[in-house]
């Protein structure tokens, strides 16, 4: 029997499922076409071209279509699509519904596909002889990935994941009862978004960073055109710019990444190498690499192969940085591994662009230009080759420690991955990193083919020299532990001081030809200021209480962690600091821990507030988030590492716990968890018609003194009254103290009352573990990123506008 259900808007899944096969169907006839173009007469070519781009026009718009019907069915609440049930819900803030948008898997494929697509269309306008090779490639690429969205079987092998698929017809719900019911949808609501994204930064570090992976794409086109077509040395002209650029947008996207990292995780700093982060970082390297072999064989063709190797290499490590995110192989070795499924699909098109791409390399390997004669030693090509070099020697270390999840699945050996990522990793890359801010601090002073030695030790002797006394100046005061600590900062200072140098002295701080001089001082600037915040960063929380902390993963968690006892104020570092309490906003339960210093009148002013904060989430676990208070000299950052989240006050503050019966005498003391109180008196001129009682009833009252720790006194009268045969108490509290009290028993006899006392749930003991580290002068990593960006950009532009020039 057919069910007819009520409240589906099924019309906008068939609208989005039509843009998908749109999209596939017209982006594999666009790459047929261009590839026919390629292998045909001038005449039949411009036929063939002409169509190909209707087809691509065609591409283009489904995607925008396939964007257009998804955001609509998100912001809408459409649970009735499995894909909106499963990453938004009703009670998320908009601002996040973006990052709904490419949480899962299907999501990030339309955005990275949305920027291919964009680009595609730029391409097709400007890359005037290399359009039908670029354009074929790229609408292939567009083709594979476009499978990803299918959701189709054929021999029982799944095909792509729909993002347009009914909750009702996904497999994991099809036996289900809700299925059954024809008005499920008055009660469904969606399971929300991952905590770890409801950060802003995941609204535009995405876009940014698939931008970036988008941008790899088209130097690879124009690798694979320029051997297809047997044309080694005019690509490399129309490929820069778009090189360039990918080096810009991805590093920006990358160091977006990592401030995510800094301010929504609780990991305590800006990268610690996880196994997505490095991925992501290994395709830049590459193309850092690869456009600075273009620079060399832009002047002279003497490094062809590599050239092709790096551009080839960065986009299919890109693939690669796919496959590690969304096949789940990594587990839980990485926080930012947040979807997973058809990992054989992954495989298949990675495999598929593994083999393509480096089969034809290989076969066009005899016929590239090759070396007449070596380069000299004080030469730019050479220098610039041997950090390409250094470059790819970094990228393999970092990928063969990344991918040890991936060795082990497929040679069954049983490799751990590195227990401490950053001794790991760095006792690696801070050698390399070395050797590359030394390359990038020479690499301006040297000419092509050769430079006279004398003059080059001329030019840069004096930044040597002041690179060398800041480098001293700097260990000294931050007191530096390890040798290469010292080397880096040396290296990394003379990078920033002869770019600098040579933009101000040699190029008159010229923009035309700085673009490169600038990126240079941005990336010194940042290894200085990761050098300096990492390596001297402290631990500023001790756990003083005399209760100890233990912690499973954490043998130092007494030396990590400080214990905060709601009202008490305790020195940590250079503050005192004080817990005042907790507050629950929306999904979120916020600490606030106040931090003082003491005047010149000995009191304690407060200079900040911080509210650490963990969000709750009952279907993916609750999650801690920092808090940061900034300074132009350092970060003091903190987190909770815990709290009792069970706490009834979380929800009522205000709500009394269950009475206390206390049976007392005059000038006994009672104990409340903020106070002593003292039974002082009893009270018989009690004022009847203030407290709206009758004239014959017989009223007494108790006059209390509850005096907190700060040793304020607070007074309160509860009143018992007899009226006729029947007993009362009129309660009184004292506020300020959240206490209420009540007198339901006299015994004239012996002298004794019987006292309820009522304390508010807030006042319950409360508690919190928390982690302060501080991070010296990491403003400079920061300022680093920023100019290495502009840098970037400026190199672009300049690119585009002066074509001739050759660094």
């Amino acid at each position: 029997m057919e069910i007819n259900y009520i409240g589906e808007n099924l019309v906008s899944g068939q609208l989005g499922n039509l843009f998908i096969i749109l999209s596939f169907v017209c982006s594999g006839l666009a790459a047929f076409s261009y590839f026919k173009a390629i292998n045909s007469t001038a005449i039949e070519a411009a036929s063939w071209k002409k169509m190909a781009r209707t087809f691509f026009y065609v591409h283009f718009i489904s995607i925008l279509g396939i964007v257009s019907v998804l955001f609509y069915l998100l912001f809408n609440h459409h649970f009735e699509y499995y894909y909106v049930w499963r990453h938004s819900s009703t009670d998320l803030a908009m601002r996040y519904v973006f990052s709904c948008f490419w949480e899962g898997q299907e999501g990030s494929f339309i955005l990275w596909s949305l920027w291919h697509a964009i680009l595609g269309m730029i391409l097709l306008n400007t890359a005037k002889k290399w359009e039908a090779g670029t354009m074929s490639i790229l609408s292939l690429v567009q083709l594979l990935l476009g499978s990803m969205l299918l959701g189709v079987y054929v021999f029982d092998i799944q095909i792509g994941s729909n993002p347009f698929t009914l909750l009702r017809e996904h497999p994991d719900m099809l036996n289900l009862p809700f299925v059954q019911n024809p008005e499920y949808l008055n009660f469904v609501e969606g399971t929300g978004l991952n905590p770890l994204l409801q950060n802003y930064w995941m609204t535009i570090h995405p876009p940014i960073l698939f931008l970036g992976f988008a941008l790899t794409l088209i130097p690879f086109t124009f690798a694979l055109t320029s051997l297809y077509t047997k044309d080694y040395t005019s690509w490399l002209k129309p490929a820069l710019p778009w090189t360039f650029f990918g080096i810009a947008i991805l590093g920006l996207g990358v160091l977006m990444g990592g401030a995510w990292a800094y301010e929504a995780l609780s990991f305590g700093g800006f990268w610690a190498w996880d196994p997505v982060e490095n991925s992501s970082l290994v395709p830049w390297l590459i193309l850092v690499g690869a456009g600075h072999l273009m620079l060399i064989n832009k002047v002279k063709a003497n490094s062809l192969f590599s050239v092709y190797l790096f551009s080839i290499l960065s986009f299919l490590l890109i693939m690669y940085s796919s496959y590690l995110t969304k096949s789940g192989i990594l587990g839980e070795t990485s926080v930012h591994s947040f979807a997973d499924g058809l990992p054989g699909q992954l495989i298949f098109i990675l495999l598929l662009l593994v083999a393509g791409s480096l089969a034809l390399l290989l076969i066009r390997f005899k016929e590239l230009p090759k070396q007449q004669k070596e380069e000299e030693l004080w030469s730019r090509e050479f220098w610039m080759f041997l950090g390409s070099l250094v470059l790819l020697i970094s990228c393999f270390q970092i990928t063969f420690s990344t991918s040890i999840p991936v060795i082990n699945a497929i040679f069954g050996t049983e490799m751990a991955p590195p227990t401490n990522a950053n001794e790991h990793y760095n006792s690696w890359q801070l050698p390399l990193a070395t050797l590359v801010a030394i390359f990038i601090g020479i690499g301006h002073y040297l000419k092509y083919k050769k430079t006279d030695s004398k003059k080059f030790f001329k030019d840069t002797a004096v930044s040597a020299i002041l690179s060398l006394v800041i480098t001293i100046l700097v260990a000294t005061g931050l007191k530096f532990q390890h040798y290469y600590h010292g080397l880096l900062m040396f290296a990394a200072t003379y990078a920033v001081v002869a770019n600098a140098d040579y933009w101000l002295r040699i190029l008159k701080g010229s923009i035309k030809k700085s673009g490169a001089a600038i990126a240079h001082i941005g990336f010194g600037l940042l290894l200085i200021g990761a050098l300096i915040s990492a390596g001297n960063k402290e631990i500023i929380s001790r756990n003083n209480s005399g209760i100890e902390i233990k912690m499973n993963e954490n043998e130092n968690a007494n030396k990590e962690n400080i214990m905060l006892i709601k009202g008490d104020t305790v020195l940590m570092g250079n503050y005192f600091i004080s817990y005042e309490g907790r507050e629950k906003e929306g999904q979120n339960i916020y600490y606030k821990v106040n931090y003082f210093q003491i005047d010149d009148n000995g009191k304690y002013e407060r200079q900040f507030q911080l509210r650490p904060f963990v969000q709750l989430n009952e279907q993916m676990g609750n999650v801690p988030e920092p808090a940061t208070e900034h300074f132009w000299n350092k970060d003091i950052f903190t987190h909770v590492t815990y709290a009792d989240l069970d706490d009834p006050a979380l929800d009522d503050p205000e709500a009394y716990e269950e009475a206390d019966t206390n049976l007392v005498k005059i000038g006994d003391t009672l104990f409340a968890t903020n106070s002593i109180i003292i039974v002082r008196e009893v009270i018989k001129d009690i004022d009847l018609e203030g407290n709206n009682l009758q004239p014959d009833d017989i009223a007494v009252g108790l006059k209390l003194e509850a005096m907190n720790v700060k040793g304020r006194v607070y007074e309160a009268s509860p009143i018992l009254v007899i009226r006729q045969n029947r007993l009362f108490s009129i309660s009184d509290e004292v506020e300020e103290l959240g206490l209420k009290f009540n007198f339901k028993k006299i015994n004239p006899e012996l002298g004794e009352f019987t006292i309820l006392k009522q304390e508010k749930s807030s006042n319950a003991s409360d508690f919190i573990i928390m982690q302060a580290i501080v991070f010296p002068y990491i403003n400079i990593l920061w300022i680093g990123c920023i100019i290495m960006t502009l840098g970037s950009i400026i190199a672009v532009i300049n690119r585009i506008r002066f074509p001739k020039l050759t660094s």
